[in-house]
């Protein structure tokens, strides 16, 4: 006699069982990130807009897993450049990310970021993070560059990224404008979640 493969809710249903012997099932299949989204562990961190009134590397952000117990996942970063007053047309943007920078005026002076909002728009979580925006004159100290990226001026840029900040780690992000800048407004998004342990 076979075993029969029943339904825990109560409801009667039973497994079925094809042709060629496969137990039939339907499997839905999400990413981790949309999980994250679901259960409201997901956010945008947005530096708003930073006007550069030079041509110096500049922090515009720091991130730090100050007191999420759970890695938080970086994603991607968006950057927004807008045209450049005085630059040198032929150059590019430089994008440069650093891996646990330890502080520099950007950590000190502490401005907070103008969005750090949940991707879930039915949830109330905020993360336990730090997320400062820098300025013109700003410095990031500490911690080694890891990536970096050029990008044109007057355009909207998305960089695959996929780090991973455990607690007590951080990240800074560096933007140089071009040569004899002397005023372009830039920004950037963190697209981030929360990894759920298995």
């Amino acid at each position: 006699m076979g075993t029969t493969i029943k339904d825990g809710g109560g409801r009667g249903y039973e497994a079925r069982v094809s042709s060629d012997f496969r137990l039939l099932s339907h499997t839905i299949t999400e990413t981790e990130e949309v999980y994250a989204n679901k259960l409201g562990n997901a956010y945008n961190i947005n530096t708003g807009i930073i006007t550069l009134s030079d041509d110096a590397e500049t922090p515009i952000c720091y991130i730090k897993n100050s007191g999420e117990t759970k890695e938080l996942v970086v994603a991607g970063l968006v950057f927004g450049f807008g045209p450049s007053t005085g630059g040198t047309s032929t150059d590019m943007m430089k994008i440069t990310t650093v891996r646990n920078p330890t502080g520099g005026t950007i950590v000190s002076n502490a401005t907070a970021v103008d969005i750090l909002g949940n991707r879930n728009y039915g949830s109330s979580n905020i993360a336990d993070i730090l997320a400062y925006k820098g300025a013109t004159g700003n410095t990031l100290t500490g911690g080694d560059d890891h990536l970096l990226v050029f990008a044109g001026t007057r355009s909207r840029s998305f960089i695959d990224i996929n780090a991973i900040i455990p607690k007590g780690s951080s990240m800074g992000i560096k933007v140089q404008s071009q040569s004899n800048n002397t005023s372009q407004e830039v920004y950037v998004a963190v697209v981030c979640y929360l990894h759920e342990d298995a």
